[in-house]
């Protein structure tokens, strides 16, 4: 195997070095601004002297920008036409410097002209840092953060408060009515029209489909595999991590709303009703009834809780673990393992200092077995548990019974071999129990049944009735 790494090049590496270099000029020329200002006054005249020199140095900085920020340009994906503006009133501020550097050099010929135009390079400093705001975050990046107050004052729409109720979400649309705003809310400020970060533009299901630089982003009924999805999966401080690091992360009612999407051939005009649905995505869709923002229901605890130990969750991320937020105001926790398959109960211990904040816990996949339930009984606020295809047998379920507000427990792909399911009839808030593929004998299912009538139990061993139209009937024919 040949193994080729990109050892970059020089100019890509000075560009990179643009968003270092920008803010020199801006803090040094408006620096220059406010020493003009002061040495107006008879106690600071002194600081005069020291302007040229200060100027100078903007230049300087002004040019180095303008050189990094033409190499970054190279690497494409912007708009051209923004590009184009912010470039060129780049090099009007550069020379601007340049020339009140000068002015400042004569000053028995322009005197009159050092503090209008110290004055003209803060407006043009203001402009430009504006039109490179809209290269790195879209051009509606300022307007969509302002209050509706202020937004009004302006001339805007209160389009972005807006908030979405579905009286019956099963006529909603999938991806018009339930992906598209979460696009258009975590994805679009970087993959736009005018932002074509990576080249790809996800403003509609073509442009998603086209992909971008590097190739496709979306495999039709493979989340896992799709670059659109699994990016939303890795730690925050991962560089392909999207969003990128410092902007509001996608929730987990949004990634599971994603997820099945792209799991359902990423439809374009499907309904909810007209498509099938696993158990966490008709939590999600339950708790979107009647409400917009897809977490208050019962699956969310309704009391508020203080915010995580942030050292703890850090030593979790450092594991390849997901930690979310339930919601972006609440401080309860869902936490993923889909990344840290060697995660063991030796880690166990890692969830603990969050036991009051963690409500949603995926352990599918990893390498816990029987001894882990004893620390997942310390954690009483889980309403949700996912243990599935681990090495749990089921003997220690009674473990569980602490765990008072536990609603949903998926133990499918386990083998489970002499399983303790009476130990699970404590769990009198259970709603939901998943054994697909765990060999429990029918007679346990019954038990358990009988102690819990209002539990839904899902062994996956549902059979359909024959119809008469799946058999077909060759006759020979004679001869």
């Amino acid at each position: 195997m040949n193994l080729q790494i990109d050892q970059g090049s020089w100019g890509e590496f000075l560009g990179r070095s643009h968003p270092l270099l920008v803010h020199l000029p801006i803090g040094i020329l408006l620096l220059a601004m406010v020493l003009a200002l002061l040495a107006r006054k008879e106690q600071w005249g002194k600081l005069r002297s020291s302007i040229p020199i200060i100027l100078l140095l903007g230049f300087i900085s002004a040019v180095s920008s303008c050189i990094t920020g033409y190499l970054l340009s190279l690497d494409g994906g912007y708009e051209e036409g923004i590009l184009t503006t912010h470039q060129y009133l780049g090099i009007t501020v550069a020379v601007c410097s340049l020339v009140l550097y000068i002015f400042y050099r004569k000053e028995d010929k322009f005197k009159n002209w050092q503090l209008p135009g110290l004055v003209i390079i803060a407006l043009l400093l203001g402009i430009t840092g504006h039109y490179g705001g809209s290269l790195t975050h879209g051009d509606a990046y300022l307007s969509e953060a302002m209050p509706g107050g202020l937004r009004r004052l302006v001339g805007g729409s209160d389009e972005k408060n807006v908030t979405v109720s579905y009286t019956d979400i099963s006529e909603a649309k999938l991806y018009e009515d339930l992906v598209q705003p979460v696009l258009a809310s975590k994805c679009y400020g970087c993959h736009n029209e005018q932002k074509l970060k990576g080249g790809l533009r996800l403003e509609t299901i073509a442009l998603i489909r086209k992909g971008g630089e590097h190739g496709p982003v979306l495999k039709d009924s493979m989340p896992a595999s799709s670059e659109l999805f699994r990016r939303l999966l890795l730690p925050e401080n991962d560089e392909h991590r999207m969003p990128p690091k410092g902007k509001p992360g996608v929730s987990p009612h949004e990634l599971a709303l994603l997820e099945w999407w792209i799991a359902q051939g990423a439809p374009a005009d499907k309904k909810v009703k007209d498509i099938p649905k696993s158990p966490v995505v008709i939590a999600v869709l339950e708790g979107m009834q009647g409400s917009g923002d897809g977490m208050q229901n019962e699956f969310v605890p309704g009391e508020t809780v203080s915010a995580g130990d942030k050292n703890a969750i850090r030593a979790l991320i450092e594991k390849g673990v997901k930690v979310l937020p339930v919601s972006e105001e609440s401080n309860y926790l869902s936490i993923t393992c889909m990344n840290a398959g060697s995660f063991s109960n030796e880690d166990m211990k890692l969830l603990l200092p969050l036991k009051s904040q963690l409500i949603w816990l995926d352990l599918s996949g990893t390498a816990i077995d029987d001894e882990a339930l004893q620390q997942l009984s310390e954690l009483h606020y889980l309403t949700r548990l996912n243990v599935k295809q681990t090495k749990i047998s089921g003997g220690k379920l009674a473990a569980l019974s602490s765990c008072k507000q536990l609603k949903y427990l998926n133990l499918s792909g386990n083998t489970l071999i002499e399983p303790d399911l009476a130990g699970l009839k404590n769990n009198k808030s259970l709603q939901q129990l998943y054994l697909f593929g765990s060999g429990v004998p029918a007679e346990k299912v019954t038990a358990l049944k009988t102690m819990l009538p209002a539990l839904k139990i899902d062994t996956g061993d549902a059979a359909l009735p024959r119809i008469a139209s799946d058999t077909i009937i060759y006759h020979k024919v004679p001869g």
